[in-house]
């Protein structure tokens, strides 16, 4: 499919800023669930009837949450949330209602919908038809207070295809990485076959560090011994290989340990004690803290992308409370993976903004999923991952 509806810069008012564990920007499911309403809205219209829409890739363009700095801490503003049906009057004085945190953002994005169906001549109409119905509906519960454009272009026409990538300039695609989640999983699990889910995925979303002995006399010693002779310049990139990595006491290089252990008698005393030190330190051993880099490369941020069942299907007016007595009623909770906000200037092929498109996968087993589209280079993941292999 290569006919796009591309939605441009849609300014969003008070959108939701969190969704599950995360915060910062909406859910993948509520801009799944805004091409969804405009889908309906073209199945019921008639003249747009033979059209669909079918799913939506995410360009982000601006944001700003509405929060502010306590400290090192970042806080949501709040807001005056006047809940009318439970106000209560002390001694026939009105009670003001309770202040509620709320995470509420502005934005700017702009969505590519694919549509299938012959748009034929009804292109001009079809576009103001779709404007409208942008202003008249919210989007991640925010209010929509501009759309700059709505136009239909053609990613097979190279043409059109470098238009879309300046227009949307500067602009962040979010691609669903989810199958990164699963490989780092599985390599964990191969040294700690206790380790779960959650353990991976905090690999990828905390800022963590890790404490290294001072090593600085370290350092010199082995460069100024590389200028020696070739052996020991491996050696020295041994032991810079290693500081690349986080600092683990059991992983020390044996070439290292036995290098020191022979070269006792003629290193300087105050290099071989900090060699000491590095090998077993205490709690009285100088230290520096150092950044431990996530498990893969790019901007990887934590993101919600569905829904699993916790409970049974239960039939329409079981449960009270529901918000309408005609529709089944599932209780769910929220499915969070990984994502990467990736430059629209990286996708120059027709095929990598096709798999960057979400949609609503199958329904699994009490999974209720928005993935991307796969294609040949992006087939099963590895080991033939389960969806509880993938998503936590």
């Amino acid at each position: 499919m290569s006919q796009y509806l591309l939605i441009e810069r849609i300014k969003v008012q008070n959108a939701n800023a969190a969704s599950g564990f995360t915060w910062g920007f909406p859910a993948i499911t509520h801009f799944l669930g805004f091409s969804h309403n405009l889908n309906r809205k073209l199945q019921s219209s008639g003249e747009f009837s033979d059209l669909a829409l079918d799913g939506c890739i995410v360009v982000a363009h601006e944001q700003h949450v509405h929060t502010y700095k306590d400290g090192a801490t970042s806080r949501f503003s709040q807001y005056k949330t006047a809940q009318y049906l439970g106000l209560k009057f002390d001694k026939g004085i009105l009670k003001d209602p309770a202040i509620n945190e709320e995470a509420k953002m502005n934005m700017t994005v702009s969505l590519l919908i694919p549509v299938d169906g012959y748009v034929g001549g009804l292109q001009n109409l079809l576009t103001a038809f779709i404007k409208n119905a942008c202003q008249i509906q919210h989007l991640a519960g925010g209010t929509v207070l501009s759309v700059a454009n709505v136009d239909i272009i053609d990613l097979a026409r190279e043409e059109q295809l470098k238009s879309v990538r300046r227009k949307l300039l500067p602009g962040f695609v979010l691609q669903d990485r989810s199958d990164y989640l699963a490989e780092h999983f599985l390599k964990i699990k191969e040294n700690n076959s206790k380790a779960e889910l959650l353990d991976a995925w905090f690999d990828f979303i905390a800022l963590k560090q890790v404490a290294r002995p001072a090593c600085e006399l370290l350092d010199k010693h082995l460069a100024k011994q590389a200028e020696k002779s070739k052996p020991l310049s491996l050696l020295n990139d041994i032991w810079l290989e290693h500081k690349s990595q986080p600092y683990q006491q059991e992983n020390l290089p044996n070439v290292l340990i036995a290098y020191f252990a022979e070269q006792q008698e003629s290193i300087d005393p105050k290099v071989l004690m900090q060699w000491q030190s590095y090998v077993a330190p205490n709690e009285k051993t100088s230290a520096n803290w150092e950044y431990v880099k996530k498990p893969q490369a790019g901007y990887l941020v934590p993101i919600m992308t569905g829904y699993k069942a916790i409970t049974v299907v239960y039939p329409a007016g079981e449960i009270d409370g529901a918000r309408d007595s005609e529709t089944d009623l599932c209780f769910v909770e929220a499915v969070h993976s990984v994502g990467e906000w990736q430059s629209v200037h990286r996708l120059k092929t027709q095929e990598q903004w096709q798999t960057s498109v979400w949609i609503y996968a199958p329904y699994d087993q009490g999974w209720y999923l928005c993935r991307q589209c796969i294609t040949t280079e992006k087939q099963a993941l590895p080991n033939e991952s389960t969806v509880d292999d993938i998503y936590y």
